[in-house]
Formats: structure tokens, C-alpha cells, sequence
């Protein structure tokens, strides 16, 4: 299979196939270049846009000075030269998610058309797949990232751009809303092609984190955080999309399982992932929830 090499499924966790995606090295095929060529475009825009954002300094102190000092023109205008190009950034970013969108839009339409189930496209078209998780790795990224900027774009701004800004996960939330509009448009693809493509991804993720000698596999340290960070993103995604959520019994995604692997690695780096399960999926606090997930993401 290439990359892509099945892994012997757990007995006592009959959660569908699981496979060891190689997330390093997959390279597109011919029949993966056309889409993977538009979404490569967007990724290696990801990386400046997070490098932006990492040196993001805002211009809080300009903007009090000038707030607390209303006849002070100097004062004006330092704010004002300070605001201007965060604007213009803050614009760039949310210009960028957009287009992120649009890129996700493309690959779900990829790796969920017929004839081939979703399992067998993440088989196939491993590169795509590969691109699908470094979308939900930046996106978790940017949220861990995300600047506190409310207080300088409400006047400068449009309101789309506002509310963008006033989410807590900002890109995360344009993902789900991406994914959900890609369920609602698309009526004659079932539901579940799009929620078991997600499952799958996140069951190959957990058996690579809880499996040492798949673990081994990884060249680069940071594949691990990677890893861990497109679980989460597609449980979340999964949550949002599925009519009953992630949590219940008859998800196709062991929570239990995905918990705890996330518990199991230091907390410093996957506090950030936990809180992300516990206040931006839409189904922890239903009823069909059991107590023992409950208990584990408290």
C-alpha cells in the first residue's frame, strides 16, 4: 500500500480499519496533482501566516495612550499609525481563512466521491489525506495562537471580520461551518461518507500515538504533536457534523481511547487540545454522553 500500511485492529475496539497514514513522506499521485497542486498553495501560505501571527504585538499601549489623552493629536496619530497594519494583517488573516476554506471544500469533495468509500480514498489518495491533516494541524495552531484583538478592529473592520475575531477558535469554527455546508449542499453524498472519512482519521491518528512501534516510524519529533493535533481536529469537525455528535455510544470514534492517549503524553503539550474537546465541540454536555467521558475531560 506505499505509505499507507494497515495495522491490526484491537480486538476489543471494533472501531472500523485502522492504518498507519505516513504523514512525513506521502507524495500525490497523478491523479491526486490537480487537487493537491491548489491546496499545496494554501498550505505554504499557512506557514507565514503563523509566523505573522507568532510576532503579532498589537498596539494596546498606542491605543489606551490615546484613549486616556483625546486632545493630545500626537497621541492620535501614534495610535493611529500603530493600528493601520495590524489592520491590514488582521484583514490578510481573515482573507486567508477563506481561502483555507475553499481548500478543505476541495479536498472533502476528493476524498469522499464515489464510487470509492472513504476508507478506500484514504488508501488511495494518501497525499491528499496527508494535506486534510496539516489543514487541521495549522488551524489548531493558529486557535492555540490566537491574538485578543476586539479592541482594534471593531471600528476598522467589517462585521464578518468581527465576528470572525470574536470566536474563540476562529479558523476551527470556519473548518466546522466549511464541513457542514459541504454535508448541506451535497445531498445526494450520504452524511456518513463525510463522518466516517473523519472517523477514520481519527482512529489511524489514535493507534499511531498508543502504538510504540508505530510511533518509532516517525523521523521528526514534531510528528507526534502533529498527530495528536489532527485527532482532535477531526473529532471536533466529526462532532460538529454527525447528527449526534462524537460523544455517544454509537459514534464511530473511540473518545475513551483518544482521551486518553492525549493524557498519557506531557500535559504542557496537549492541556490546549483537551480544553479545545471540552469548550468547542457541540455534544459533550448531551445527555447521550456518557459519565466516564464526562469524568476524563474534567
Amino acid at each position: 500500500m506505499g505509505n499507507l500500511l494497515k495495522v491490526l485492529t484491537y480486538n476489543e475496539l471494533d472501531q472500523g480499519p485502522n492504518f498507519f497514514l505516513d504523514f512525513e513522506h506521502a507524495q500525490p499521485t497523478e491523479a491526486e496533482t490537480a487537487v493537491w497542486n491548489q491546496v499545496n498553495a494554501v498550505l505554504e501560505e499557512a506557514q507565514t501566516i503563523l509566523a505573522e501571527l507568532q510576532s503579532y504585538t498589537g498596539a494596546g499601549q498606542e491605543i489606551r495612550e490615546a484613549i486616556q489623552n483625546p486632545s493630545d493629536l500626537q497621541l492620535q496619530e501614534k495610535a493611529w499609525n500603530a493600528v493601520c497594519p495590524l489592520v491590514a494583517k488582521l484583514k490578510r488573516f481573515y482573507e486567508f481563512s477563506l481561502r483555507l476554506e475553499n481548500a478543505l471544500r476541495s479536498l472533502l469533495e476528493a476524498l469522499t466521491s464515489p464510487p470509492y468509500a472513504p476508507t478506500q480514498h484514504l488508501e488511495r489518495e494518501q497525499a491528499l489525506a496527508k494535506q486534510f491533516a496539516e489543514i487541521l494541524h495549522f488551524t489548531l495552531s493558529f486557535d492555540e495562537l490566537k491574538l485578543d484583538a476586539e479592541s482594534e478592529v471593531n471600528n476598522e473592520m467589517a462585521n464578518r471580520m468581527s465576528l470572525f475575531y470574536a470566536e474563540a477558535t476562529p479558523m476551527l469554527k470556519t473548518l466546522s461551518n466549511a464541513t457542514t455546508k459541504f454535508v448541506s449542499e451535497n445531498k445526494t453524498l450520504p452524511i456518513e461518507d463525510t463522518t466516517d472519512c473523519l472517523s477514520t482519521m481519527a482512529c489511524v491518528c489514535r493507534v499511531m500515538l498508543e502504538t510504540p512501534e508505530y510511533r518509532s516510524r516517525f523521523t521528526n519529533t514534531e510528528t507526534l504533536l502533529f498527530c495528536m493535533r489532527v485527532m482532535v481536529g477531526v473529532i471536533i469537525l466529526y462532532d460538529h457534523v454527525h447528527p449526534v455528535g462524537a460523544f455517544a455510544k454509537t459514534s464511530k470514534i473511540d473518545m475513551k481511547g483518544c482521551i486518553k492517549v492525549l493524557k498519557d503524553q506531557p500535559s504542557n503539550s496537549t492541556e490546549g487540545l483537551l480544553n479545545a474537546l471540552r469548550y468547542t465541540t457541540r455534544h459533550l454536555n448531551d445527555d447521550t454522553t456518557s459519565k466516564q467521558i464526562r469524568a476524563l475531560l474534567q
